[in-house]
């Protein structure tokens, strides 16, 4: 895959990454939670012995119930027209003004998004620096770090 493919396919057009969200279908969460099921087989049966000595074991059921809600990820991506996030305009503004992403476009940054402040904040920051860097080099800097 050529890296403006892979830029494409993993970076939204706001510049969240879409391959490392907890929804994306195709996402590192999904599939290494799909891969800790596996590695823990019918862990419930040791947990219940566990938790007379270790506490913490008597919340296994609820761990595991979120290890099967990241499993049912399926968003296929911003860019795909099928996006799950009903607050950000930029799933569908970037192919109206033919840009790859927000801070592309001639009225960045606009008021279109209903993002809540801290994710606005978040919004304008990724879109600055990819304005301020370019594009592969922001793609490169934010792989290394944590997506939530």
């Amino acid at each position: 895959m050529a890296i403006r493919e892979e830029i494409l396919t993993s970076l939204a057009p706001c510049g969240l990454d879409c391959s490392r969200c907890h929804g994306f279908a195709g996402g590192e969460i999904k599939k290494l939670s799909e891969q800790l099921i596996e590695a823990l087989g019918d862990f419930q049966s040791v947990a219940d012995k566990l938790s007379s000595f270790m506490p913490v074991m008597q919340n296994y059921r609820q761990f595991r119930e979120m290890l099967d809600f990241f499993t049912l990820a399926g968003c296929a991506g911003c860019r795909s027209g099928k996006a799950q996030f009903p607050l950000c305009a930029a799933k569908s503004c970037f192919k109206e003004k033919g840009v790859d992403f927000c801070f592309q476009c001639d009225e960045y940054p606009c008021g279109r998004n209903r993002y809540d402040a801290p994710l606005h904040e978040r919004w304008r920051r990724i879109n600055d620096r990819m304005k301020e860097v370019g594009v592969e080099v922001y793609y490169e800097e934010q792989k290394k770090r944590p997506r939530y």
